[in-house]
């Protein structure tokens, strides 16, 4: 027989084989979709279409929040919804199992819900529940849902919740109004919980527009997972944590009322916050995160020597506070407004430090980082290595002195031409600078250069250029 022929041949066998094989994985295919749960070569395919209120807890005690001071929430990739719910006369927890999808016969895919008590008293209660597993889902939706009839005078104000997951999706407070009908006046469409913590990994929070907007504790914990405030005006009255390793925390206005000077906790690492409005004493943890507020009525910390910048970017608009940042190390600092008697302290390597408007006092070393500052009035205290400086001074008076030194960065001073001042020029070496431009004086320079007969001085030092204009 010819080698063609057989190549031929053998060509047709191994197609039939094919063919064979693809008709048998689609037999099994479809006789596992029609056989759920059913062993089938190692496989199996589950499939999940169940709904469920829960008023007794599975030692069948009945379950009235208003008597609860905790409820814990344990799953793993279940959504957690905390609602009022209309047509509904007691308190219940909703069960939805939407679940499909293919797993291995070792895979464990039956679903469990436990409710219990975990005291004798019955004031904390548990919601533990175990979801199937599988390596390929076309629906992974479980629901575990707190319900509040929406006629409830109760309102969860005295329980604490605590909610774990990994991967689900967490939402607190109802989204939508529940009834405009004059008829139903008794349906209150708020829930006002007071103390409430979330920890997940990847899962979204969201905190709802029908959440009351005055909470006392919250808590929050998040690898990656994103957390919205779509309240529009919050207020905190004890402590406020935010933990993310790398996701995004979007906030619209946050008013801390307590007496705390760290009740509000930022733990940033590598993770981004928006917000545009925080009332309060920020306390800030991050490394190579983003930190952008509009408007911040309060000061920023960030001076754990262990828990250090890296190369963080920090931007806000508008601060009536001081900002202490003394580990800054890589990181961009880019700030609008500062009001009058606020205070910066910057302190890194390669930081860049950017303050287009200062009212107050400034105190910044960086080593490479530029400076960049307009300020109308107080003191200057400005550090470099090879960085440049650069800064407009528009206030009429001195108030004590401005200081201003680079190894070999340059030296931009522009001033008011009224201001009345005597300039020391040197160079490292504490010799007379011969690096120096003064806008409208000789080329030659010696200590000090009066202006305007003044006495309050301006020391600059460094081996780069001077360079002094003035404003008029």
């Amino acid at each position: 027989m010819p080698k063609g022929d057989v190549k031929k041949g053998f060509a047709r066998y191994l197609l039939i084989l094919l063919l064979i094989i693809v008709a048998a994985f689609l037999v099994t295919i479809v006789v596992m979709l029609f056989s759920p749960f059913k062993n089938i070569l190692g496989f199996q395919y589950m499939v999940y279409n169940t709904s469920d209120r829960i008023f007794r807890t599975t030692a069948d005690q009945p379950i009235n929040f208003s008597t609860i001071e905790e409820i814990n929430i344990d799953c793993n990739y279940s959504n957690v919804v905390i609602e009022r719910v209309l047509k509904l006369d007691y308190d219940a927890i909703g069960i939805e199992n939407n679940c499909k999808g293919f797993a291995t016969s070792k895979d464990d895919t039956s679903f469990n819900c436990e409710v219990y008590f975990s005291d004798e008293s019955n004031k904390i209660l548990n919601i533990k529940v175990s979801e199937p597993k599988g390596f390929l889902f076309f629906d992974k939706e479980i629901n575990i849902k707190i319900e509040v009839p929406a006629t409830s005078n109760y309102s969860l104000e005295n329980t604490r919740i605590n909610i774990i997951n990994t991967s689900g999706t967490i939402n607190v407070g109802n989204v939508y109004q529940l009834s405009n009908n004059p008829s139903q006046s008794n349906v209150n469409n708020y829930l006002d919980i007071n103390n409430l913590s979330i920890k997940t990994e990847r899962g979204s929070i969201y905190l709802n527009e029908f959440l009351e907007n005055e909470l006392e504790y919250l808590f929050i914990k998040s690898s990656s997972g994103s957390t919205t405030f779509r309240h529009e005006n919050m207020i905190i009255n004890q402590s406020l944590e935010i933990h993310s390793k790398s996701g995004n925390t979007k906030i619209q206005n946050i008013t801390y009322n307590g007496s705390n000077n760290n009740g509000l906790v930022f733990d940033l690492n590598n993770g981004k916050l928006n917000a545009y409005g925080i009332d309060g004493n920020i306390m800030l943890n991050i490394n190579s995160g983003y930190l952008d507020i509009e408007n911040l009525t309060g000061s920023l910390n960030a001076n754990d020597s262990v828990v250090q910048m890296n190369n963080a970017t920090i931007t806000i608009n508008n601060i009536d506070g001081d900002i202490s940042l003394p580990f800054a190390n890589d990181s961009k600092i880019n700030i609008g407004t500062m009001t009058t008697n606020s205070q910066i302290y910057v302190r890194g390597n390669s930081s860049n430090v950017n303050v287009e408007e200062l009212r107050g006092k400034a105190f910044i070393e960086t080593k490479s980082g530029q400076v960049n500052i307009h300020s109308y009035s107080d003191d200057l205290d400005i550090k470099t290595q090879s960085g440049d400086i650069n800064i407009i001074y528009e206030s009429q008076t001195l108030n004590n002195q401005l200081n201003f030194k680079s190894e070999t960065g340059a030296v931009n001073l522009s001033v008011l031409s009224q201001l009345a001042f005597a300039l020391f020029a040197y160079d490292n070496n504490g010799n007379d600078s011969s690096n120096i431009y003064v806008e409208f004086q000789p080329d030659k320079f010696s200590n000090p250069l009066i202006i305007n007969n003044g006495s309050k001085y301006i020391n600059i030092t460094t081996n780069g250029h001077i360079s002094i204009s003035f404003i008029y």
